[in-house]
């Protein structure tokens, strides 16, 4: 049996994050929330908000019925799969006791401008800007969720010390890296995470996608080497039959997180959703939100 080769680490500028978080935040929110009407036992709402770049993000929003006025909840932020609509955590999951804000990043879900369902033509997020760090699809989508986050922090009804991110697939990628970049986010889920590991991930062994040029982009994002910022207490998962998110790749991001962490390996799962995983996520959000 060949050991598999040691974790390569490439030194990420520092200064590339600093300067990204500075602009986007310097960024006016100018948020707005409009309720929506249904006949759901739980109240939700339409938000948007103002990112990097100037890019007009918009979100779903879960809110519960609360036992008492000015009652202060924690909040959850969630991404999309990589179809821009797919969301691992439902907005009736506020039901449990959270607001659950459904974030959907620049050109995907709610925020393309598209009608429901309908992806983005052309390249596929994994390519769009891929030339370089600066303008790189995932540099927008990582500052979209922390933008929700601010938004979360201007409501009277979060808690702004309980605040998680969950996320499948895509999602999970991206919850995964914008959590190491947002340090008030306090718990993390992340079910067979998308985008992981990608110098050693052999379902993007391509020609197209393992340049030397596109693996020195996707080393500012990859979780793998953003994961050592990731202090919150983390659960990852990964499938044995997983051909989209190999489970080696999701290994490597859970050996170089540094806190209170845990991966539940299914031997049998492929790249689709886990009941038994899901109870775990929300026991995990209980015990650390």
């Amino acid at each position: 049996m060949v050991d598999p080769p040691p974790q390569i680490k490439f030194p990420i500028s520092d200064a590339f994050w600093r300067d990204t978080i500075s602009r986007a935040q310097a960024t006016p929110l100018e948020a707005r929330c409009e309720p929506e009407i249904n006949p759901r036992p739980y109240f939700t709402f339409r938000v948007t908000y103002r990112s990097l770049g100037g890019e007009n993000i918009t979100a779903l929003l879960g809110v519960p019925i609360r036992d008492r006025e000015n009652q202060r909840l924690p909040a959850i932020i969630t991404a999309p799969g990589y179809g821009g609509w797919e969301h691992g955590v439902t907005l009736s999951d506020c039901q449990r006791g959270y607001l659950i804000l459904q974030i959907s990043p620049r050109q995907q879900g709610e925020s393309s401008g598209l009608p429901r369902y309908e992806r983005w033509q052309g390249e596929g997020p994994l390519l769009r800007g891929i030339k370089q760090p600066e303008g790189y699809f995932y540099q927008g989508a990582y500052m979209d969720m922390l933008r929700g986050v601010d938004y979360l922090l201007t409501r009277d009804d979060v808690d702004p010390e309980r605040i998680g991110a969950m996320g499948t697939s895509q999602g999970g990628g991206i919850v995964l890296a914008s959590s190491a970049l947002i340090p008030r986010i306090k718990a993390v889920v992340a079910h067979v995470p998308y985008f992981c590991d990608m110098r050693h991930n052999t379902a993007f062994a391509t020609g197209e996608l393992d340049t030397p040029e596109h693996l020195a982009t996707f080393d500012y994002f990859d979780p793998v080497q953003l994961a050592h910022r990731l202090h919150a207490p983390t659960l990852l998962s990964s499938g044995g039959k997983d051909a989209t998110c190999p489970a080696e790749t999701i290994r490597a991001v859970f050996d170089q997180l540094p806190g209170i962490k845990g991966l539940l390996h299914y031997p049998e799962l492929i790249h689709t959703s886990s009941l038994g995983f899901y109870r775990a996520s929300w026991e995990w959000m209980a015990t650390y939100l």
